[in-house]
């Protein structure tokens, strides 16, 4: 096909109304969906190796716990297992985070492609979301993968706190962004 120009198709998602159809196209928030879907999936495949690896990786928590536990415990056991524990939450905080940040930031990314707002707007929201959604849960699971091994938990997240406020930060901008533009498109524009 030397010398021929293809053309793309834009992805657009049709859903049918009362009176005709309503397009969503996804020019404009495909990476964020993007993003936003591969969030589900890690939070998914976190909730799988759970299923099968369990024991496994509370062990990985108990053998880095066990490396310093004279030196971040003091020599105490149930110092090291209490973190442990917490360390098993932060996984399933993860798991839960990044599956429904991730469904959160593809309904905020249809918002803003839906009402039509401005390119910029719809990528910027869609971005910001599908960041922070991968990004929180990706915390959480470095914080309690870190913990056993730093002695607390509260080490741990302040190690890697720009993260957290970072993707905990985006996200919060697009859905704030997204309500400014909602109240402005229903009540201030004539």
């Amino acid at each position: 096909m030397r010398g021929k120009t293809s053309i793309r198709k834009i992805p657009v998602l049709l859903i049918l109304k009362e009176k005709g159809v309503f397009m969503i196209e996804f020019t404009h928030i495909k990476y964020g969906v993007t993003l936003a879907l591969i969030a589900i999936l890690f939070g998914g495949l976190l909730g799988l190796s759970f299923g099968c690896c369990e024991d496994n990786i509370k062990g990985m928590f108990k053998t880095s716990a066990s490396a310093v536990l004279s030196e971040k415990y003091q020599g105490q056991q149930d110092k090291a297992d209490k973190v442990s524990k917490k360390a098993w939450v932060y996984y399933k905080r993860a798991h839960l985070h990044s599956q429904t940040m991730g469904v959160i930031a593809i309904v905020l990314s249809l918002i803003a492609a839906g009402l039509n707002f401005a390119p910029k707007f719809q990528m910027g929201i869609s971005i910001l979301s599908g960041l922070g959604s991968l990004g929180y849960g990706v915390f959480w699971l470095l914080a309690g993968t870190l913990a056993p091994g730093m002695g607390s938990t509260g080490a741990a997240k302040e190690s890697i706190a720009l993260i957290a406020q970072g993707s905990g930060g985006s996200f919060f901008i697009a859905g704030v962004g997204l309500f400014g533009l909602l109240i402005h498109r229903l009540y201030l524009k004539k």
